[in-house]
């Protein structure tokens, strides 16, 4: 037997944050403020976007939401392109993101943030990130560099056999004459 679960009882976020509310064209909570510029479909629902709203969003100067199977899915848009790291997250790209990431004919919204905020913890993880792959890249070489040195030397030590051998061999090596 199926257990039902109410819509009321989904939490997709771990770690709760701020309630939203709607009036207007405005979602407000205690300290965010966003600006709903489209909303195709009805598909803006306070409820469930408090639920899979996360603070690491509120770094891009758009919110975009679209629903796919019943469930809401976020991603965050630069305004300009020199801030966008690829060509996705720039809002020009709108356009292609709904006909190639969300269900044909999605319900889907638009938030503007006017005022985005830049997240510190963000930047160190990348750094951190950063310094891991130079110290693997460090590792990696010096391992490389070690075992090229240890393959250069067991050509050279067979090159010197083979040429010994050879040598011995052209000791014992007699011409004879042919008898008649």
């Amino acid at each position: 037997m199926r257990k039902e679960i109410s819509p009321d009882m989904y939490n997709y976020n771990k770690f709760p944050g701020p309630q939203f509310i709607t009036f207007d064209n405005h979602v407000k909570s205690d300290e965010i403020d966003l600006l709903i510029l489209e909303n195709v479909k009805n598909a803006f629902n306070a409820t469930v976007f408090s639920q899979r709203f996360s603070e690491i969003l509120l770094k891009y100067d758009y919110i975009v939401g679209d629903w796919g199977n019943e469930q809401l899915r976020l991603k965050g848009f630069y305004k300009e392109k020199s801030k966008a790291k690829s060509q996705h997250p720039y809002i020009g790209f709108l356009d292609d993101y709904l006909k190639e990431y969300c269900n044909f004919g999605c319900a889907y919204f638009v938030l503007e943030n006017p005022n985005p905020k830049e997240i510190k913890n963000e930047e160190d993880a990348s750094q951190k990130r950063r310094r891991r792959d130079n110290r693997r890249k460090k590792r990696f070489n010096k391992n490389t560099r070690m075992n090229l040195q240890d393959k250069l030397r067991r050509e050279k030590a067979q090159e010197r056999e083979v040429l010994q051998e050879i040598h011995e061999a052209k000791k014992n090596f007699v011409i004879r004459k042919k008898e008649k």
